[in-house]
């Protein structure tokens, strides 16, 4: 069983995003930049507790603004699903593939890419339920799903998580803990940013929400990538099956 390399994982996922570069960053810019942009800007505002509240207040308001929050985030997430497996066609195949064939492709595999999304999410809820860590856990067994059902053209859901959870065997740790790396260094440096720009251009309605607008959704769009290319890295470190089996 191949033991996943971090460093090498890390140096790939580094060639994978300056690779295609003007067709990743447009498909990005379509289906992760405009999508939150638009939810950011004309989406409900969280729900401000009043003054003084306690804690029965603050969780109705939580509630609230989370419930009002989900028909746009759940509109977010579809968008983002036929942008990462056309973006995971393009850095995955072995031959020429065209913006329009990844598009189709992903379009194609939406249905999969759905119903594996629906079944990972209750496995990883039901894990981080019982006491947190099987889910994290199950967050690197199934990290590459999609980067398997993008090359691999699995339109069984189940055959996909199935791949996954063979290719991950013994490494689900080691994957974990690089996503997580990669997730809280671009976590930092948003906060960074978007705290600067909070103080510059203020956060109240108008100008200051239009800015913040645009800095959560490119951020968040840059941490699709990312996290869409170590899992793509992982998967070309962990997936090589033959010598006829090299990505290019």
């Amino acid at each position: 069983m191949t033991k996943f390399d971090m460093g090498a994982a890390w140096d790939d996922t580094l060639l994978l995003l300056k690779s295609h570069t003007a067709l990743i960053v447009t498909i990005a810019g379509v289906f992760f930049f405009l999508p939150a942009l638009a939810f950011a800007w004309f989406g409900p505002v969280p729900v401000e507790p009043p003054a003084g509240a306690d804690f029965d207040q603050l969780m109705t308001a939580f509630r609230e603004s989370f419930r009002q929050m989900i028909p746009g985030q759940i509109v977010v997430a579809l968008c983002t699903m036929v942008g990462t497996v056309a973006i995971l066609r393009l850095w995955l195949a072995r031959t020429g593939v065209s913006v329009g064939e990844a598009l189709t492709f992903g379009f194609m595999l939406f249905p999969t890419m759905l119903a594996v999304q629906i079944l990972s999410g209750i496995a990883i809820g039901i894990g981080v339920i019982l006491l947190i860590v099987p889910g994290l856990y199950l967050v690197g067994r199934l990290a590459l799903v999609a980067p398997a059902i993008a090359d691999r053209a699995i339109y069984n859901p189940i055959e996909a998580i199935r791949t996954s959870w063979e290719l991950t065997r013994n490494n689900g740790w080691a994957i974990f803990f690089f996503l997580l790396l990669v997730g809280l260094v671009i976590f930092i440096v948003a906060l960074i940013v978007g705290g600067v720009l909070s103080v510059v251009a203020g956060s109240g309605p108008g100008f200051g929400r239009m800015v913040g607008g645009v800095v959560e959704a490119a951020f968040g769009a840059i941490g699709s990538l990312f996290s869409i290319a170590v899992a793509a890295a992982a998967y070309r470190q962990l997936a090589l099956r033959s010598a006829s089996d090299v990505f290019q």
